[in-house]
This record gives structure tokens, sequence and C-alpha cells, in this order.
């Protein structure tokens, strides 16, 4: 896998936070985590939530947010969760101004608008892990690894950011509802597989071992939905996000056959959900949590 360390876009991060952040008192909070990623200078913001039980060496749930750049809403449907559970949550924001469009958020800026490889100094990935290191530091986290979930666009990003660069920091990852996918192919490029990339059949095998989870929601059939990607590369995946995501874990599976590798990932659907975030939250916070 590409060196998670080679993708941290500023060599200083940090986080505005109170004088005393590592006695960030149990609730709901946002803080800002500075410097570049990428070519692009601002604050980050990453709404959290410590939950009443959670202690500084408990676990640390990452949840990135769907395509209306909403973290602090993905956060309070969680927060329950996270009290119910006892994780530490995190929700880093992907706002507009910084990582613009599908280019910097779905598809992690691996690629210009013209399809040309950027460096992976320059993808959008390493802001989860500076996004979580600031809130390790406002609660006085000690636990370095985390659980990640993305939903819809986060989905998105998080697939793609396993399979370029294996996210080792990572004990569990859940992929939800996402609208397209970059298959596990290097006949096709990228975003819709991983041709152009620096992606390898070993770095791809590695991936497949990982413990991953393809969470559908089995009502998200919605052909017509509003925020469904469109185009030759998604509509060749499947009329509608189960579909495409059903796809997506054949393909995957496939591919580890062929390359004669363990092949870790599940595939679960949850009943009478469609394409709605707390719907699945309900489902994906125990897998996570555990």
């Amino acid at each position: 896998m590409i060196d998670r360390r080679a993708l941290l876009l500023a060599p200083a991060v940090a986080a505005r936070q109170p004088a005393h952040a590592a006695s960030l008192p149990p609730g709901s909070h946002r803080i800002e985590v500075e410097g570049r990623r990428g070519t692009r200078p601002g604050p980050m913001v990453v709404d959290l939530h410590r939950p009443a039980g959670w202690r500084a060496d408990g676990p640390i749930v990452v949840v990135m947010h769907g395509n209306q750049r909403n973290p602090d809403l993905y956060r309070d449907a969680w927060a329950p969760h996270a009290e119910r559970l006892g994780f530490l949550l995190v929700c880093p924001g992907f706002d507009e101004a910084h990582f613009p469009g599908v280019r910097w958020y779905n598809y992690g800026n691996v690629v210009d608008q013209g399809g040309v490889p950027q460096p992976a100094t320059a993808w959008s990935f390493a802001a989860i892990d500076d996004a979580v290191d600031a809130v390790r530091a406002a609660c006085g986290a000690s636990q370095t690894d985390y659980a990640l979930y993305g939903h819809s666009a986060g989905a998105q990003f998080v697939h793609r950011d396993l399979l370029l660069t294996g996210v080792p920091r990572a004990r569990r990852i859940l992929i939800a509802n996402a609208g397209s996918y970059a298959m596990p192919r290097f006949d096709l490029n990228f975003p819709f597989g991983l041709g152009g990339t620096a992606a390898t059949g070993t770095t791809l095998g590695a991936a497949l071992g990982r413990p991953v989870t393809v969470l559908l929601g089995e009502a998200d059939i919605d052909p017509n939905h509003e925020s469904l990607p469109r185009g030759p590369g998604p509509e060749a995946q499947g009329p509608h996000r189960l579909a495409r995501g059903q796809a997506f874990f054949a393909a995957a599976e496939a591919e580890a056959r062929r390359l004669g590798v363990p092949f870790a990932w599940q595939l679960q659907t949850v009943p009478q959900v469609g394409h709605s975030n707390s719907g699945m939250a309900t489902a994906a916070a125990p897998l996570l949590a555990g």
C-alpha cells in the first residue's frame, strides 16, 4: 500500500480548541484543524461527540458524511449510538470551499479534471488522520486506530481510500450505499476502476484482505434518486445503489479468486432501509464499536 505518512498534506496540523483541550467535557463539540490539504489552504471543521462513559483508551469511530457536506447532522444522528456503545465519534467536514466537487471529496483528488494522475501528496485521504489526531488531542485519547464508516458520497471516498492507501490505521471499514465505485479492475480507468492509478495487484490483494463490510440498504433501489450518479461509468455498475454495491462486492470477490489471495470482505443488507444515514447507522454502529 501507499505509505499513509507520505499523504500528509501539511507539515504541521493543529486544532483550534480550548487551552485545556484534553479535558473537553462529554457532549457534542466542533473543532477546527488548521493547515494545508493539497493545494487548498484553510481550516477543516470536525464535529465530534464524547460520550459520558467513554474513557481515554476507548474506541474511536470515524463517520464520513454524504454529498450535503453536513458533518454536524451526521454527528447528531450518530451521537445516541456513541453514547449507547461507548465510542468517541469523529465526523470530519469536507466543505466545498476546500474540497470542491466530486473530484476533491468522492474521488479524493487522485486525478485532476482531465484525468491526469495527481501525486499522492495531493490526495485528500490523509485529512481523515488529521481529523482523528486533532480529536485525540482534544479529548486525551490514547488509541491511534479507528473504525471507519462512509455513507453515500462518504462511502465513495472511503472505498477509494481503501483501494489506494489501505487505510492502515482503520481496524474495520464499512462502506454504505455508495452511488458509484472504483471497481477492482485495471482495465477501467479511475474513478470507476483502478486504471491509471498507483494501485497494483499486490496492493489490491492486500486491500481485499482487510476487514471490510459492504453495507447496503435493501430499499435503496430508486433509479431516479436525485443524487444518484449518472453517466456511462456509474450506470454500467447497475441501475441503483443496491445493484451497484452488489456488483462491487461480486467484482472484489472475483478478483480475489483471480489473484489467489484471501478475501476478508463481507456483504450485508439492511431490510426496509433506503438512502438514509440514520437508518444505516442503526445497523452499522454495533459493527463499528466492536
